[in-house]
């Protein structure tokens, strides 16, 4: 059976984001946003300008609204219960809500796709559907990414709201609490280029345990005018426990949904030939015997 609490792990840190840089510190108890809070009209006002400011930042919303699918190649270290492990991670989204990922494993090359309606693992071992619980925070956690949240920024379900300052790398930087779509995260923003320095939220783990996920930001370089981090360092629960490295990053490369379809279960049954060049060839007539 396929290792889902590994795997899922694994994809979720590996879900790729348009974000920004910084050394990777330990998280403050006040690193997540915490007990939803009704926030005061002035802090929402505040949060419409500071969100403005990241949405220029990402590119504008013109040039943000041209993205329609991503895809990346890179390099994850994790610690999983097998210990640590470095894999190749190949992702594709169309947005706003249709991930692939291609993990390959020390279990092989796993395969996991999350769309609004389906998510499964497939493997060498067989294809299984995610567990509800895990599937559902893989959605959010697509909906948190900054460049999804951005093309959304003149929707009104959208809330961004100042929740006060912290200190990132020495820089002064502005917390801004965002929700939407059931989703809720922190961005910790560089008030004066509306650069993300850190992104952090509260989730719940595969095995229904609550984490809190922080996200610090390094190595970004402008790719087709968007900045994007190339190196994501992660902690769960204050511990360091994921590295991803981005070694290649594309906008709009044409994504089929097709690969997005969960493939059919294996036949039991012989089937007829898909197409007549895979029949069998056909036997040759017995000779006839000579009088």
């Amino acid at each position: 059976m396929i290792r889902v609490r590994s795997l899922t792990l694994l994809a979720a840190a590996a879900l790729f984001a348009v974000g920004a840089p910084l050394a990777a510190q330990a998280p403050p108890a006040t690193s997540a946003p915490g007990p939803a809070v009704t926030p005061s009209r002035e802090s929402l006002a505040e949060g419409k300008v500071l969100f403005g400011k990241v949405v220029d930042w990402l590119g504008g919303p013109r040039k943000i609204a041209s993205v329609k699918d991503v895809r990346t190649r890179g390099r994850l270290t994790a610690k999983t219960p097998e210990g640590e492990a470095t894999m190749e991670v190949q992702s594709s989204l169309i947005f706003p809500y249709h991930l692939l990922q291609e993990v390959d494993s020390p279990f092989g090359r796993v395969v996991m796709v999350v769309t609004p309606t389906s998510a499964f693992l497939a493997a060498p071992t067989g294809t299984q559907d995610l567990p509800p619980a895990a599937a559902d925070e893989l959605r959010r956690q697509v909906i948190r990414i900054p460049l999804n949240l951005a093309r959304n920024a003149g929707d009104p379900k959208l809330s961004a709201a100042v929740a006060g300052k912290e200190n990132i790398g020495g820089v002064e930087a502005a917390i801004l609490d965002v929700t939407y779509g059931g989703a809720a995260v922190r961005w910790f923003v560089d008030p004066n280029t509306g650069r993300i320095l850190r992104t952090s939220h509260n989730g719940t783990s595969p095995d229904g345990k609550p984490v809190q996920m922080v996200s610090d930001y390094l190595d970004y370089k402008t790719i087709e005018g968007f900045p994007v981090a190339h190196r994501l360092e992660i902690m769960s629960n204050g511990e360091k426990d994921q590295t991803l490295i981005i070694d290649e990053y594309k906008f709009n490369t044409g994504v089929d949904l097709k690969l997005f379809e969960k493939p059919p279960p294996p036949s039991t049954t012989p089937q007829e030939p898909a197409h007549p060049m895979h029949a069998a060839p056909p036997s040759s007539p017995a000779p006839t015997p000579r009088p």
